[in-house]
């Protein structure tokens, strides 16, 4: 009678083996739904990096729990923290890893509710806060609502599937390596394959140096944007002012100022329905679209790019009230350009390190398995 006999770990393995995979898919579902969650004031819950994103919030009097009429608010989105730059360099644009200022903008809404569609470039925490007061209203409005912004599961999977496909790669280099025989070797060394690894490490730290470089000075700085841009059409005069004007920096708040006159007399224009948008040209997304009203011809707004490329501020405006000044409705474009910078050396120094740890361990893993065949065959 044969006695089988009995492996632990064999037994474990498929114990376990179906409970991973039942628990990955399952796992895998709840992620491609989160993002795809609608939340209470955004749409969805957890907006996703360099996709466009609902917020929706009605302003309520605290007394009487009706929407807030004619509130004045200062809305401002705040970045509070950043990705690890070391588990998201392979997704990270550039090195826009910063916090603070993103948008800010004073409105003036007759029914109390704001409305924006905005593209939070970069996954991280944020915080919307708003202030808002009104006639008869006997202590502010204050309301603070974090936000999550995730990384695009695409951009994840990307990176996943580059890096496995550099470590295979190596893997396979490293096998092929570790087969052949050295030519200058003259007696037995065990350290050949350490040596092998650091030899194409060297040449991969070179390259993994200078493509970096190489990218970041791939493109010329165009010029700035001019301080003042001017539209003038429908008997009205448009113009935008920019501070600072020239260079616009990316990551850097800058403050608009639009303003709307008689094109004859040069009074402000009144009672103005206004649509604002900011728009990334080169990839044809809006970063943020919201309305309000202007009373006094004059809007302010700050916003801080996330990357550099050509914008357009677009803005549509229309008679709000038959008291309002604006006699048709009017459409303008200011288009401006944000110029390039250098990724920092910390960006690049990480992406390099990175790179080479996946190479070097495939080279390893590839050299030890090389050398044991050809020894197993000698």
């Amino acid at each position: 009678m044969e006695i089988v006999k009995f492996n632990l770990f064999r037994f474990v393995l498929f114990l376990i083996l179906p409970v991973v995979i039942i628990s990955s898919i399952v796992f895998s579902v709840g992620i491609l739904e989160s993002y795809e969650e609608k939340g209470e004031y955004l749409v969805p819950q957890n907006p996703i990096a360099h996709e466009s994103a609902t917020f929706s919030y009605q302003l309520l009097d605290p007394a009487t729990n009706q929407p807030l009429q004619n509130a004045s608010v200062h809305m401002e989105i705040v970045k509070t923290e950043a990705l690890n730059p070391w588990l998201y360099v392979g997704y990270l644009r550039e090195d826009n890893q910063g916090t603070g200022l993103v948008y800010e903008m004073d409105y003036l809404l007759h029914d109390g509710k704001i409305q924006l569609e905005s593209n939070f470039w970069d996954a991280g925490s944020y915080t919307v806060s708003i202030h808002a007061t009104a006639p008869g209203l006997k202590s502010p409005v204050d309301v603070q609502i974090p936000v999550e912004v995730k990384v695009p599961l695409g951009k994840i999977v990307n990176t996943i599937g580059l890096f496995a496909a550099i470590l295979i790669a190596a893997m396979i280099s490293g096998y092929i390596a570790g087969t052949l025989e050295n030519p200058f070797k003259k007696a037995s060394n065990s350290g050949g394959a350490i040596k092998t690894v650091v030899s194409v490490l060297v040449v991969g730290l070179l390259v993994a140096g200078s493509v970096p470089s190489a990218l970041a000075h791939g493109n010329g700085a165009p010029s700035g944007p001019g301080g003042t841009m001017q539209i003038e059409k429908e008997g009205v005069k448009a113009e935008l002012k920019m501070n600072p004007a020239e260079p616009v920096q990316k990551g850097e708040p800058v403050h608009f100022t639009m303003t709307f006159r008689d094109a004859k007399t040069g009074e402000p224009v009144k009672g103005i329905d206004a649509n604002v948008s900011l728009n990334h040209i080169d990839d044809n997304l809006t970063m943020f679209s919201t309305r309000t009203q202007i009373q006094n011809g004059q809007l302010e707004f700050d916003y801080a790019f996330p990357d550099t490329a050509e914008f357009a501020v677009v803005v549509h405006a229309a008679p709000n009230s038959p008291q309002s000044t604006l006699s048709a409705p009017f459409d303008g474009e200011f288009s401006f350009e944000v110029p390039p910078v250098d990724p920092s050396l910390g960006a690049q120094i990480r992406a390099g390190i990175l790179m080479l740890a996946v190479v070097a361990a495939g080279l390893v893993i590839g050299v030890v398995g090389g050398k044991r065949r050809k020894a197993a065959f000698a």
